[in-house]
Order: structure tokens, then sequence, then C-alpha cells
């Protein structure tokens, strides 16, 4: 570890601040990313600059990584939690039902949903988005609803519900609902398809995610955004509570997490689970 005679005022960047805290730049980048810490600013190049408190803290850090102290132990919320600090309770994790759904057999898939599920945790939109497009580029499209598009609704409606909204939250949504339509297009879902209509406006990405899945699952099936009852068997979505009819044609109802005869997502997600609506779908067929 070197020692630096840079002022309190005066930044470093990121092979500098390495070299003072012991850390390699790659590491740094893979705790700002999976973490939220450190969190430098960055100059108008878009170069990280590290001020000198966050340098003695990653050194602390990386001393206490190296005593054997894991660092998801240390880094909770997007901030350093020490051993001796008494003023912060623990944070307890939110996304107790995110953490829940299955994660991928594959193992670089995997990776990237744990990373996915970091940032939505510590609610940092950028590192979402950014996430959520090498998803899209690299993920086989069958897999992108159990690695990222799920995950994130439910973390969403998660930290909805516990009242941590985080700032991207709306970019967010818009990014899955417009790569599950991209995904449906290239299936070429045909006419006669089980609709789905989103309950409001801010189902429309649940709306989309569900057809999707649906279409995987074997049931051809299509989000209904007009403003209209669909004009066939349909199944509303909603990210809040559902009523018991929303139209004569409703075949079935689906909410994010779930409720009492409501399935979620989840149930969606894993094809053992018998989804009452594509069953009553198949029969009408």
């Amino acid at each position: 570890m070197i020692t630096t005679n840079a002022t309190p005022n005066q930044s470093l960047n990121i092979n500098e601040a390495s070299k003072c805290c012991g850390l390699s730049p790659s590491v740094l980048r893979i705790w700002e990313l999976r973490y939220g810490w450190p969190n430098p600013k960055r100059k108008p190049n878009g170069y990280r600059a590290y001020n000198q408190h966050q340098v003695q803290e990653l050194s602390r850090v990386a001393a206490l990584v190296k005593a054997g102290t894991p660092i998801s132990n240390l880094i909770v919320d997007g901030l350093p939690r020490w051993p001796t600090d008494q003023s912060h309770a623990p944070v307890a994790r939110v996304l107790s039902t995110t953490r829940s759904l299955p994660t991928p057999d594959d193992a670089a898939e995997a990776t990237l949903h744990r990373d996915l599920l970091e940032a939505l945790e510590t609610r940092r939109g950028s590192a979402v988005k950014e996430l959520l497009q090498r998803i899209f580029w690299t993920v086989r499209p069958t897999d992108e609803p159990k690695t990222a598009l799920v995950p994130c609704l439910v973390a969403i409606s998660e930290l909805r519900r516990c009242e941590r909204r985080f700032a991207e939250e709306a970019d967010v949504m818009t990014m899955v609902k417009d790569r599950c339509i991209q995904l449906l297009r290239m299936l070429k879902t045909p006419d006669q398809a089980l609709l789905v209509a989103p309950a409001r406006q801010g189902d429309h990405a649940l709306a989309a995610l569900t057809a999707l899945i649906s279409c995987y699952r074997g049931t051809p099936a299509r989000p209904w955004l007009e403003h209209s009852e669909p004009t066939g068997p349909y199944v509303t979505v909603s990210d809040g509570d559902i009523g018991e009819a929303m139209g004569s044609r409703q075949v079935g109802r689906l909410s994010t997490l779930g409720a009492q005869d409501v399935p979620g997502l989840a149930d969606l997600l894993d094809l053992k689970q018998s989804i009452p609506f594509l069953k009553a779908v198949a029969v009408s067929t």
C-alpha cells in the first residue's frame, strides 16, 4: 500500500487511488458496480475522481477484507458499515421475494443475475440499466425473463411497498416493456392469441412480460394496450389489487407479487406451476 502526498481537496484517478489503498482498479470497479460503493465523482471526461476520505475508507475496507471479513458484510445499501460502528443498525434485505426467484443455470447468466439484484436492492438505477443492456446483448432470449425481466419488475414492486423507489424506476420499466415487445415481434404471435390487458397505465411492462412468458410456455399471447375492452379472451394484470371480474371475456388475473387465488410472476416463471388462465385458453381453443 502506498501513501500519497495529495492535499485533502485534491482528487485521485482510479490508478492513483488503487496504489494508495492496495486494491486493483478492477476490484474498485466491481465493488462500485455490485455494491454501489465507492461512488466517486466523475470528471467531465468521464474519469473517476476519488477524494482523500474515500481512499482512506478504501484502505480500511481492504484491511478488513484481507483479515477475512466478507465484503458483502461491510458494504450495505451502498455505504460502508464498520464492525465497531454502533450508530447504524444492520440494513435488512428488502427484496426477499426477488431473491427467492429461481436463478439461471448458466454460470455467466447467474453472475449477471446476481449483480442485477445487488444493483436493484441498492437502488442504483444507472447500474441496473447498464446491466440490462448487457443482458439483452449476451443472454439467450428465452433466458431473459429468469435472468433479468422478472427480477426487475418483482424488485420494483417490492421496493414500492416499502417506500424505497429510485429515480430511474420509470426508465427501467420502459426498458423491460420495450424489450418484451421486441421479443414478441420475433415470435410472430398469431392474431388468435390470449390477450393480456394492463389494469392501469403503469402496468404496461407487466402486460408485455406476461404475454412473453405465456408464449414461451406454449400459449400464444400478446399485450392489449388499447383503451377498450379486449376483443377476445384476456387476462388482467396489475402491480396492485385486481377486482374479481374486469370484463365478460376475462379468463384470469395476475399480479406482480401474487395474492390469494391470483398467481404472480414467480408462478408464471415456474414451468411446473399450473396457471389456470393458460389452461382455460387451451380448452377454449
